[in-house]
């Protein structure tokens, strides 16, 4: 029998709780907000701190039962097109872990877009696995990576044969969008698993007018992250996977592996009711944030000197499909970077971008956004492009720099792993050229590895980094930050 969409389960039993008068004698220490700090009472209101309680002796008995949390994941599993899915609480960086560590052992190799968020590399370094790039192309215009085309994942995995797993990145932080279809036959011609990074992609499955999602393409996992675009609050993302190439039972044992084993059940709530959501209202929400979004870019490539990224990405080599709803604007030829394009719409009008990098800003439109929103947006930029030509801007060097384009993978010289736990020492970043880097190396965000752990350090990177560090580029990984030195194998 079907599950009734409309129902949520587990919210339903959270509340259930607030309302039944426990005295409580568990976790967390504050006991329903009784004894939470005034500050902490203040921040997040009385309601929320009497939910904030343990999931067993709380939600559920001290028997850890599980019988909530599995029910509202088979409403999840079935809304989302999976035989299994698991609630996640450390993001979709758990949900990649748990991927791996299934897939994937020592030595094993696994074919992996050179686009995919620092989590893989952490996987990687996990499991002992090996990484098989497939280098997608940067656009020159706009300075970001466009996506995995059918034709490059067909060639690894004929180049390849023992690979255990391909995944994808798709959509990628700027809403492009791989053809899943053809790399799903690609890969299941070859006998190998299918996993999809669609973090960016939990609205995806619910409104036709969007790009295809995962699981209806014919991927057997896929991690969508529910707190990037719906409503589940932050930190919150679902894991699916199909029965057959994947081994459902040891994926259960990975989720618990590398969760909290006190997870917080408003986020295990908060993904209920996007569930429910979605299923019932999401093709409606959805086609509305569409058009105001569709609205805004039209609006926005009106502008002097202002460009929005739109359809035009599908020329793009390897890209088949677009999100709309995923904003990306340059101010590059009116001499702005995207991080002084962030400064001025933060400072100057009050407006918050999700992402700024070298060459412009990324915005997110959602259901949650009024028509009002998106005319202060358009109003925002307009003012702000009338100011900047009037200073009579010339021909802009904004991108020329080595920020703009993306150093192109050297070679893996030894396994991630065996490079992260290898002796390895601190060298000035001008004597790293030729060295095998034993760290990460991540710009954040979008949070798309640089340089990772036994990559050869090639003088492109050196010379990309060292700007970098001119420029105070935010990075995750590297020990020292400033960048002003790398750990390299000794």
């Amino acid at each position: 029998m079907p599950h009734d969409q409309q129902e949520t389960p587990y919210l339903d039993a959270v509340l259930r709780y607030r309302r039944a008068g426990y005295t409580p004698f568990h976790t967390p220490g504050h006991k329903l907000g009784k004894g939470a700090p005034e500050g902490l009472r203040e921040l997040l209101g009385d309601p929320c701190l009497r939910v904030d309680i343990a999931m067993a002796g709380g939600v559920e008995d001290t028997r850890e039962s599980t019988h909530l949390i599995r029910l509202a994941e088979d409403y999840a599993a079935e809304a989302w097109g999976a035989d299994r899915c698991w609630f996640l609480v450390n993001g979709s960086t758990s949900g990649i872990h748990s991927l791996v560590l299934t897939l994937c052992g020592p030595g094993d190799e696994v074919i992996i877009p050179r686009n995919a968020h620092k989590s893989m590399l952490a996987g990687l370094i996990f499991s002992g696995a090996v990484p098989v790039y497939l280098e997608p192309e940067v656009d020159p215009l706009w300075g970001i990576p466009l996506t995995v085309s059918a034709e490059a994942a067909q060639r690894a995995l004929a180049e390849h044969p023992a690979a255990k797993a391909i995944f994808v990145t798709s959509p990628t932080y700027n809403g492009l969008g791989t053809d899943l279809a053809a790399v799903a036959d690609a890969a299941h011609a070859a006998g190998v698993p299918f996993v999809t990074d669609q973090a960016w992609g939990p609205h995806l499955r619910f409104c036709p007018e969007l790009p295809v999602d995962a699981m209806t393409a014919g991927a057997d996992a896929a991690v969508v992250s529910t707190h990037k675009l719906i409503s589940g609050i932050t930190q919150t993302s679902v894991l699916m996977a199909r029965a057959g190439r994947t081994n459902l039972a040891r994926l259960d044992s990975m989720v618990a592996m590398t969760q909290s084993t006190s997870p917080q059940v408003l986020m295990y709530a908060s993904i209920d009711a996007a569930r429910q959501q979605m299923a019932t209202r999401g093709a409606d929400l959805w086609r509305g944030a569409i058009e105001q979004a569709q609205w805004a870019r039209h609006e926005l490539n009106g502008l002097p000197g202002i460009r929005c990224l739109g359809e035009e990405a599908l020329l793009r080599k390897g890209v088949a499909s677009f999100d709309p709803t995923r904003l990306t604007i340059s101010s590059r030829d009116l001499g702005h970077t995207g991080h002084e394009l962030e400064t001025v719409l933060r400072d100057d009008y009050r407006i918050a971008v999700e992402a700024a990098d070298p060459l412009n800003i990324v915005l997110n439109v959602t259901y949650g956004d009024s028509h009002a929103d998106l005319e202060r947006l358009v109003a925002a930029l307009r003012d702000y492009a009338g100011r900047r030509s009037r200073r009579a801007v010339g021909a802009s060097a904004v991108g020329t720099g080595l920020l703009g384009h993306t150093p192109a993978f050297t070679r893996q010289a030894l396994s991630p792993r065996e490079a992260f736990f290898a002796p390895s020492e601190a060298l000035p970043l001008v004597e790293c050229a030729t060295r095998v880097s034993a760290e990460m190396v991540t710009p954040y965000p979008p949070g798309i590895p640089i340089l990772g752990p036994g990559e050869e350090i090639s003088p492109q990177i050196v010379a990309y980094l060292e700007e970098a560090s001119a420029a105070g580029l935010k990075v995750h990984g590297p020990e020292d930050r400033a960048l002003r030195t790398l750990r390299v194998v000794t």
